[in-house]
């Protein structure tokens, strides 16, 4: 259990990924990625992120930070951290290793599922000796799910499609915490596994008439592409309405950090007022 949690014993932290984070003072942090800036921040720890990733823009503070270029590790290091904190949701693995092998330290958060979000908490914890906030942290995340899978529990079983995105289609595949998203909320999740975490797969996958509906992020690129969608053959059923869309608010549904469970509510919700 400790292993998962990210502590292999009193001196030694690993992260989501397998990692060794070498251990020492934290008190620079940088953020490679929005939804590990705002874990950051939920554990009370913000006044001491010093630079973060574009779109950090929650909670306000975060949005008044120095900006860094999540892909250049020049730009990271030149921020001085003596920790960088990175993302599997959208980070590239080798800078990460570059910044390793300059002596940066890291660590990387993968979250791919409810589960994981609470152990991420408690790794941040264990890493920014902030322990008491990360396991209130960890326990509302819990709790949270847990709630939302017993209002899921006598809800009809429906087959669906989480979209990240409309053109070209790409969908959440199982081991995603978008996948758990659909879990939680008594959908079956109808990607394809064996094709990465996010494949890119042939819209005619949404004619498929025992696929029941599609959960979606609302953000202004991805209504736009959604319509464009809708105006296509493959759209028919999108375009009938014998194919809705669930739609979440993007941010929390596209950060898997400590809002995330906000979509799923919003999930539960939508599926409550139409069965």
């Amino acid at each position: 259990m400790a292993g998962e949690l990210g502590v292999l014993h009193a001196t030694t932290i690993v992260d989501q990924v397998g990692e060794v984070v070498p251990s020492g003072p934290v008190q620079r942090i940088v953020t490679l990625a929005p939804d590990v800036t705002e874990l950051v921040f939920a554990v009370g720890a913000g006044n001491r992120v010093v630079a973060a990733a574009p779109w950090s823009d929650f909670p306000a503070e975060a949005a008044r930070l120095p900006r860094i270029v999540p892909t250049d590790p020049e730009t990271i290091v030149a921020v001085r951290p003596d920790l960088v904190l990175a993302s599997t949701a959208g980070n590239e693995p080798t800078v990460v290793t570059q910044l390793r092998r300059v002596g940066v330290r890291v660590a990387t958060f993968d979250v791919t599922s409810c589960r994981r979000l609470a152990e991420a908490c408690h790794l941040l914890g264990e890493l920014l000796g902030t322990g008491e906030a990360a396991r209130q942290l960890a326990r509302e995340v819990r709790e949270r799910c847990a709630t939302a899978s017993r209002r899921a529990a006598p809800l009809p079983r429906r087959t669906a499609l989480y979209v990240a995105w409309w053109d070209p289609l790409v969908v959440a595949a199982p081991g995603t915490v978008h996948d758990d998203l659909l879990r939680l909320a008594g959908l079956v999740n109808r990607a394809p596994a064996g094709g990465g975490r996010y494949p890119r797969v042939d819209p005619e996958v949404l004619l498929d008439p025992t696929l029941d509906l599609v959960v979606a992020p609302r953000d202004p690129s991805g209504v736009a592409l959604h319509a464009a969608l809708v105006a296509r053959p493959a759209g028919r059923r999108l375009a009938s309405g014998s194919l809705p869309v669930i739609w979440l608010p993007a941010d929390p549904a596209s950060r898997p950090g400590p809002r995330w469970p906000i979509a799923l509510e919003t999930l539960l919700s939508a599926r409550e007022a139409r069965p």
